[in-house]
C-alpha cells in the first residue's frame, strides 16, 4: 500500500514539472518563426470590414434632374463612393414628379424598394413615419459637417429627428420680361396688388386672332395652360397672410383669406384668355424657359412673366437677363392688412426608407454626395441655391441673378412645409380648381369643396 502512494506521489510530480515546463515556454520546440507568422496571418485576416463584402446594390430614386446631374452623379459620386465600399454598386432610378404619390405608395405598402428616395418639401409629415431615423448615422454626433446645413434641414426631419438630407432651397420668384412690359405699354413695373395683376394681364396678354390661340401670356405660374395649379393657389394665399390650418388643426379653406386667392385665379384666368376662356389656345410650348427667345425662330417664347423656381426661369448665361427682373410675390395690402410679399420656398431633399436594410450604407452615400463640393456641384447643374451653407460660394456669389434670389429667399421665404396628407390635397385642390376654371363651380363652392373633403381626409 506504501509502495503504490509512492508511486502515485512520483507520477503526480511528474505531471506537475510538464505542466510547469509547458507554462514557462521551454518545452516549445517549434521554431521562432512561426510565431511572426501565425500573427502575420491573424493581422491579414482581423479587418473583416475592409475585406470585400457580398455584393450589394444600394438604390437611389431620383425625381426629373438635368441630364448634368445625373451625369455628374454617375461619373464621379457613385464611383468613389463604391471605391470606398468594395462590393457595392450604385444604382440610379430616375423618376418623374408626375405620379410620384402612387409610386412611393408602392414602395412603402411593399416595404421595399430604393435604399435613397426623393422627396419634396412638404412630404416629410406625409412619409414621417415610415422613414429611417438617421440621427446616428448623420445626426450631430456622427458626422460634424451636418452643422453647415442652412434652414432647409427641418424639411429633411420627422419628430425632430433626421430622415434624410435636403438637396437645396428652391424658392418661387416673379420672373418679368421688363422689355415686353414696355412694348405693351406698362411702364410701373412687377405688380404689387391683385387688381394691378388683373389690369396688366389684360393689357399684356395677347391672342392671335386668326388661331384664336394665346401668343404672348401676361404671367405663367406652375401651370400655364389652366393656370391653376394648387401650388400656385398656396403662394397667392400666404401672401395674404392666410394659415392653412385653424387653431384644433382643422383646415382653414372656409377663410376670406382662401376666398380671395380662389377668386384671383378665376380673374386671372379670364383676364388672360378673354371671357371665352375655354375656347381659347393655350401659349405653345417654346424651347427652354417660357420667358427666353427662342434661338431658332429669334422669337420670344410667350411669356411675359413667370412665377416660379430658378430651375423654370433661362441659364444665367442668356442674353435675356439683360431685361428680366426678379422680385417676389406681393399680396393685396389694399383688403388685406396682413398681406406681405412672398417667395415659397422648395426644399427637396433625400430620405432613407425605414425598409431599407441598408440605411449605414446609404448613410455613407449621402456623405459623399452632400460635401461642401458636391451640394455645391449638384446644385450648379440646376442654377439653384445650396442646402450647405458653406456650399454657397462661386456661381452662388458670382451670379447676380443668385444674389438677389438668395437676398429675397432670406427676407421673404415661407417653407412649402408641414402639410398634412399632402397627396390627398394636392388631389382635392386640382380637382376643385379645375371645376373653377371651367366656370361648374364658383369660387365659393370651391374653397366650400375643399374645406369638405380635406377635413374628411384629416379625420376633422
Amino acid at each position: 500500500m506504501k509502495h503504490k502512494e509512492q508511486l502515485v506521489l512520483i507520477s503526480l510530480l511528474v505531471l506537475a514539472s510538464l505542466v510547469l515546463a509547458a507554462c514557462s515556454g521551454q518545452a516549445t520546440v517549434a521554431p521562432k518563426t512561426e510565431a511572426p507568422a501565425a500573427e502575420e496571418q491573424a493581422a491579414t485576416e482581423a479587418p473583416a470590414e475592409e475585406a470585400p463584402m457580398d455584393d450589394v446594390t444600394l438604390k437611389v430614386y431620383l425625381l426629373d434632374y438635368t441630364p448634368d446631374t445625373i451625369e455628374w452623379l454617375n461619373s464621379e459620386i457613385n464611383p468613389a463612393f463604391e471605391a470606398e465600399h468594395p462590393g457595392v454598386t450604385v444604382e440610379i432610378t430616375e423618376g418623374s414628379w408626375s405620379g410620384w404619390d402612387t409610386t412611393f405608395s408602392g414602395f412603402f405598402a411593399a416595404g421595399e424598394g430604393p435604399d435613397i428616395i426623393n422627396l419634396g418639401s412638404e412630404m416629410n409629415t406625409l412619409y414621417g413615419e415610415s422613414l429611417a431615423d438617421m440621427d446616428a448615422y448623420l445626426g450631430e454626433g456622427a458626422w460634424a459637417d451636418i452643422a453647415n446645413f442652412g434652414p432647409a434641414l427641418e424639411n429633411a426631419k420627422y419628430e425632430g429627428k433626421l430622415r434624410g438630407l435636403p438637396i437645396f432651397t428652391a424658392p418661387r420668384y416673379v420672373f418679368c420680361r421688363t422689355d415686353l412690359m414696355e412694348d405693351s405699354g406698362w411702364t410701373t413695373g412687377t405688380p404689387k396688388n391683385f387688381a394691378e395683376w388683373v389690369s396688366f394681364a389684360e393689357q399684356t396678354s395677347v391672342i392671335d386672332p386668326a388661331t384664336n390661340s394665346l401668343t404672348q401670356q401676361a404671367l405663367v405660374p406652375v401651370d400655364a395652360g389652366s393656370m391653376a395649379d394648387w401650388q400656385w393657389w398656396l403662394l397667392v394665399f400666404y401672401s395674404l397672410g392666410g394659415e392653412l390650418y385653424k387653431a384644433d388643426g382643422s383646415p382653414n379653406f372656409d377663410s376670406a383669406e382662401a376666398l380671395a386667392a380662389t377668386q384671383f385665379l378665376y380673374d386671372m384666368r379670364v383676364a388672360t384668355y378673354g371671357p371665352a376662356a375655354d375656347a381659347v389656345g393655350a401659349l405653345p410650348t417654346g424651347q427652354g424657359s417660357v420667358i427666353d427667345v427662342n434661338d431658332e425662330t429669334s422669337q420670344d417664347n410667350g411669356a411675359v412673366c413667370l412665377a416660379h423656381s430658378g430651375w423654370a426661369a433661362p441659364p444665367f448665361d442668356r442674353p435675356v437677363w439683360e431685361n428680366v427682373s426678379i422680385d417676389p410675390f406681393y399680396g393685396d395690402t389694399e383688403n388685406f392688412p396682413n398681406s406681405k410679399p412672398v417667395v415659397l420656398a422648395f426644399n427637396d431633399w433625400l430620405a432613407v426608407p425605414e425598409y431599407s436594410p441598408n440605411k449605414e450604407l446609404a448613410a455613407e452615400w449621402l456623405k459623399i454626395a452632400f460635401s461642401k463640393e458636391a451640394n455645391h456641384k449638384w446644385n450648379e447643374t440646376m442654377s439653384l441655391i445650396p442646402a450647405r451653407n458653406d456650399a454657397q460660394y462661386g456661381y452662388v456669389v458670382e451670379s447676380p441673378q443668385l444674389k438677389i434670389e438668395a437676398e429675397l429667399a432670406a427676407e421673404y421665404g415661407v417653407g412649402f412645409a408641414g402639410i398634412y396628407e399632402s397627396s390627398k390635397l394636392s388631389t382635392i385642390m386640382q380637382d376643385a380648381l379645375g371645376k373653377l376654371v371651367t366656370e361648374e363651380l364658383t369660387p365659393e363652392e370651391v374653397v366650400e369643396k375643399i374645406q369638405a373633403e380635406y377635413a374628411e381626409a384629416l379625420g376633422k
